[in-house]
């Protein structure tokens, strides 16, 4: 794709100006927003895609590690959860009855996750944590739950966040601890003795210092608390049996979303039968959690999954994406670090020049970046994680680094200028 010419992004801009007179802030999704992108140099509505790639309704075409912020890991289009799809649709999407599918999934996921006794389906990664939350103080009876990290939008974790519209009273039955911090969560649990019932937390931008949620796992259970792993993002990712397969810890109650169903939506809550079983006598419960051409993905998505080293393959493909990306900032001497772990790296400006307000240049550094790799072809997302999935290869990470190669270079004659807000500009289309 030429570096000459900016996008042309005009559909993409017009539909969003209709989006914003009919939908509150212009997205379902907040983190899909264009502001969080780069507004007019990067793409906004997709036409199609398929396996590691996507194209926008104006007719450009991109390598894609944005994949709808994770639940992708197969690829878009992916034959066999497509066929897999495609069959139960000609039998029914939903019906007044169970669907065998219910148990069918429930059984795979028992055999893939080291937790999953047993399984209950629901549509979202926030319904999955939220129902969580409910589980785990009806079995202990206790009120608080001490939480590291995002859990979603329900109002059950937005109290941490101040947001308009969440009830001040529910803002003792939640509190947070730093991520990897034992001690304040040994504080906490001294300071809240006999309330705690669980503790919530995930890993996503680095691997757990060794020995850290086994210390965890043991201060739970030594103080009458469950442990709860969201593995929203990881699930499936780092390992076909998630985050606790991968680190080896497994904990009383887990969630799942995302990868789970390869984009179609489905997300679940597996763990212990004693405390899952404290489900069936409590009003949790919706209508779609039987919705069968989501489950029958599910399982094409695990199966295929178990069958063919996904895992390893995200490894690989991810470690040659940080090496490449690390390898073209060092180059370029730009303070870029891709890191984290493989089959989701971060990515991050470790520095931004001092003659700049740095919220100011941090914007600034990300907008141009997204913009340029946009250009070239390749869709990043701003601070967020990289995701691989099973269909992207070795050659469009290839594609991706030199592109980054190219970006970096140019990039380094305008840092610490004044020339880099006029280069972002430069690259903005309007209508």
């Amino acid at each position: 794709m030429s570096t000459t010419k900016n996008l042309p992004l005009q559909r993409s801009l017009e539909l969003f100006a209709r989006a914003q007179r009919r939908i509150p802030g212009g997205s379902q999704t907040n983190s899909k927003r264009p502001a969080q992108f780069a507004l007019g140099g990067y793409p906004i509505y997709a036409e199609q895609a398929s396996g590691g790639c996507i194209t926008d309704v104006d007719g450009n075409e991109y390598i894609d590690l944005v994949q709808a912020l994770g639940p992708v890991i197969l690829g878009y289009r992916y034959p066999a959860v497509d066929a897999a799809i495609a069959r139960q649709l000609e039998k029914g999407i939903i019906y007044g009855l169970l669907s065998p599918l219910e148990v069918e999934c429930a059984e795979l996921l028992g055999a893939v996750v080291p937790c999953a006794e047993m399984v209950r389906f629901f549509k979202g990664g926030g319904e999955a944590t939220a129902a969580a939350a409910r589980v785990v103080r009806g079995y202990t009876n206790r009120p608080l739950i001490l939480n590291c990290g995002y859990r979603g939008w329900p109002d059950v974790w937005s109290v941490l966040n101040g947001d308009p519209g969440v009830p001040a009273s529910l803002q003792d039955s939640v509190e947070s601890f730093g991520e990897f911090d034992l001690d304040a969560l040994q504080h906490k649990f001294h300071a809240h003795r006999g309330q705690v019932a669980a503790v919530f937390l995930d890993i996503q931008r680095a691997e757990p210092p060794v020995g850290y949620l086994a210390a965890v796992k043991q201060l739970c259970h030594e103080n009458g608390a469950l442990l709860v792993f969201d593995e929203i993002v990881t699930g499936f990712r780092l390992a076909l049996g998630g985050m606790q397969a991968y680190c080896g810890v497994t904990p009383d109650l887990a969630c799942f979303a995302k990868a789970l169903a390869n984009g179609m939506p489905l997300a679940c809550v597996a763990g212990r039968a004693d405390v899952m079983a404290s489900m069936q006598d409590r009003v949790i419960s919706i209508t779609y959690g039987g919705e069968a051409l989501s489950l029958a993905a599910a399982i094409a998505t695990l199966q295929e999954i178990r069958d063919k080293a996904v895992n390893a393959y995200l490894w690989q493909l991810g470690r040659q994406l940080t090496e490449g990306l690390n390898r073209a900032a060092a180059d370029a001497a730009i303070p870029f670090v891709c890191g984290g772990l493989a089959p989701m790296t971060t990515m991050d400006f470790s520095a931004a020049p001092t003659d700049k307000d740095s919220q100011d240049t941090a914007a600034l550094l990300w907008e141009y970046l997204l913009q340029e790799m946009a250009v070239r072809g390749v869709l990043l997302r701003r601070g967020g994680l990289n995701f691989l999935t099973f269909s992207h290869s070795a050659t469009q990470i290839d594609h991706v680094v030199a592109a980054a190669a190219e970006v970096f270079a140019n990039l380094s004659q305008l840092w610490d200028n004044t020339r880099l807000r006029e280069a972002v500009q430069a690259r903005k289309t309007s209508i």
